[in-house]
């Protein structure tokens, strides 16, 4: 997106409200400026000062003598439209509001915001905020911390986006600490412009930028975000880490900034829908960043231990199975004696094993053992491997993730172990976050590895009849003023046969005389007020009946976003079969797939659909709906 351009690599800087007094905001991004050691210029506008930090200052921005790219506001909440004034006079098409007191505060404040946002809008300029706290942008052509953080991280290829402010100043904080790299960083504030999305639209496209970290809070239009991220994942990793999981969470969210609640359940099925890496807290985030930049690896399941103490071996393995990886026995146990040598020995054998894709090394000192030793003698054992000959149709053991958990005291911090120029191996403080990590790049790569699939095309479906029949429903029950206060209607039961018939779908009257023994499924499509529609699956259980398969449908839920692609619907069988625990849908795959593919691409193309919900019984090879219920509105326009 050229429109974001000039926020990551403006040429003229002017700070808005950059004052002498060093305890001020102003004074205190000015500096950073300063001391990022900007490639281009920056101006401090302030007009009761003659100069700001030894640099010339400017009374408004009409008075910059050259054109400005970025103007960053540091002003009082009241001063801002006024200098938005200015902005539009100046011809500057990139702003940034660092001030409060908008959407964040009050509603006269989120008055104040809306009428900012349509002045720059009318002007033709992007604005990043209000309530942010800034912008990095780190590469040898740019070296701009326009932001609060008071410790840049050196140069990287990572992005980072965060909806609050202050925790993404201390991601970016630990980001130092740890050494991972940071090419770009935003803090998006209240979003009234500028949204993740964007973010992600500029990231994704930018050849510089191999990992997007997302700190998010709500969304703004998930199905938009679902679009890039299904993209984007497939070159470069995202990964998320999504607050506000609970009620209690989003109320308060809610109470700092505008947002919609969505259920975590949605969350999650679009996530995964979209190879988006899911964490769930900021050190799990590193966690992960650190493995994925490690090198050029690729994970699989089947995971060895290699350890020195049976104790944390024991904790290893355990998360492993909870993780579902596949632990591939025995514990490898090298014992104390000879320690460095010992590991240097093994490790070769055991990524040189077919039946491993990944090993976890395991450390703990005792008595006089070095930890320098056994460090270079794992260093060591990456070298030799990275020699052998290519392993037709596996895994080289070079490439096999290689995670260590060193059981020391005094720094808690994820560390890096440097192999070669192109390989590191991470060295976590507990086994439970090598774990973690691991499991959560295997599930990457396998994302990558798998056809992302097709929305199919189906024979049978007419959706153009089942539109004219469900409007003949509507105009009878409008003229009968039998339409609820929502000017929702319900169709009755010959209706729902007719429309599912328009897209080839089987019904019957009633369930048959062994309609309580036979295989069944449901189907619930809804809207959700911001994801758009969702498709939920329930398969029957063990137990028999409709009532049983309700039972389990309210406590299992399965979903995706609509519309379903092949891919999706395979996953979506999948993940049901696995939640009834039941033998007895195994045979029906096919059926059931082709049922959700027809109700999805009837959903997509029928947007008066409020909610339908379906239960289907086996009979033979086909589905056949037995009852159900369809709720539809008219669409204006």
């Amino acid at each position: 997106m050229t429109s974001l351009h000039h926020f990551f690599h403006p040429k003229v800087v002017a700070v808005v409200g950059a004052s002498r007094n060093k305890d001020r905001l102003g004074h205190v991004l000015f500096r950073h400026i300063l001391n990022s050691d900007f490639r281009g210029t920056v101006y401090p506008v302030n007009p009761s000062a003659q100069s700001v930090a030894a640099v010339r200052a400017y009374p408004s921005l009409r008075d910059v003598p050259e054109p400005v790219d970025l103007a960053v506001l540091v002003v009082p909440a009241s001063q801002v439209l006024s200098v938005i004034d200015d902005v539009i006079a100046a011809g500057i098409k990139h702003v940034m509001i660092l001030s409060s007191g908008f959407s964040d505060m009050d509603k006269p404040g989120e008055e104040l915001e809306r009428e900012i946002s349509e002045k720059l809008r009318a002007a033709g300029c992007r604005l990043i905020g209000p309530n942010s706290l800034g912008l990095i942008q780190m590469d040898s052509e740019t070296r701009l911390n326009a932001s609060f953080a008071p410790k840049v991280p050196e140069y990287g290829h990572v992005a980072i986006a965060s909806h609050s402010g202050a925790l993404g100043i201390t991601i970016l904080d630990y980001a130092a600490y740890i050494g991972l790299g940071v090419a770009s960083f935003v803090s998006l504030g209240n979003r009234a412009d500028v949204s993740g999305n964007d973010l992600l639209q500029y990231w994704g496209d930018d050849p510089a930028i191999e990992m997007i970290l997302l700190y998010l809070e709500s969304f703004g239009n998930p199905r938009n975000f679902s679009r890039l991220a299904r993209r984007i994942t497939r070159q470069k990793p995202i990964l998320a880490v999504k607050s506000a999981r609970t009620p209690v969470g989003h109320d308060v969210a809610n109470a700092r900034t505008v947002s919609v609640a969505a259920e975590d359940a949605t969350v999650e099925a679009m996530f995964q829908q979209a190879g988006v890496i899911r964490v769930d807290t900021l050190q799990e985030l590193f966690d992960v960043a650190v493995l994925l930049k490690a090198g050029p690896t690729r994970g699989g399941r089947r995971v060895a231990v290699v350890t020195n103490t049976a104790g944390g071996a024991v904790m290893t393995v355990d998360r492993i199975v909870r993780e579902g990886l596949e632990f591939v026995g025995p514990v490898i146990n090298v014992g104390f004696e000879t320690l460095a040598e010992s590991y240097r020995e093994v490790l070769p054998q055991v990524l040189r094993d077919p039946s491993v894709d990944s090993v976890i090394v395991l450390f703990t000192p005792v008595g006089p053992s070095n930890e320098e030793a056994v460090r270079v003698a794992i260093s060591a054992a990456l070298c030799e491997v990275a020699n052998d000959p290519p392993v037709p149709g596996g895994r080289h053991p070079y490439e096999k993730p290689v995670v260590a958990n060193f059981l020391t005291t005094g720094d808690y911090r994820v560390r890096m172990l440097e192999v070669d120029s192109e390989r590191q191996i991470p060295i976590y403080p507990f086994p439970e976050q090598a774990v973690r990590a691991l499991a959560k790049v295997v599930a990457y790569h396998e994302y990558r590895e798998k056809d992302p699939g097709v929305i199919p095309f189906v024979d049978g479906i007419d959706t153009d009849l089942a539109r004219t029949r469900m409007y003949q429903e509507i105009s009878a029950t409008s003229y009968r003023g039998e339409e609820n206060v929502q000017g929702l209607v319900m169709l009755d039961w010959p209706a729902v046969r007719e429309v599912l018939a328009a897209i080839g779908l089987d019904t019957a009257d009633a369930p048959n005389a062994q309609a309580e023994e036979q295989a069944s499924f449901n189907i619930v499509v809804e809207t959700d007020p911001l994801f758009g529609p969702l498709l939920r699956l329930y398969l029957s259980s063990e137990e028999r009946g409709a009532a049983a398969l309700r039972r389990s449908a309210k406590t299992l839920p399965t979903v995706r976003l609509l519309p379903l692609t092949d891919a999706d619907a395979r996953e979506l069988w999948s993940d049901a079969l696995l939640n009834s625990a039941s033998s007895r849908m195994k045979p029906h795959e096919d059926v059931v797939i082709d049922a959700m593919i027809r109700m999805s691409q009837w959903v997509e193309d029928v947007s008066e659909i409020v909610e339908a919900d379906l239960y289907f019984v086996i009979e033979g090879h086909r589905a056949v709906c037995v009852a159900g219920r369809v709720e539809v509105a008219r669409r204006n326009g």
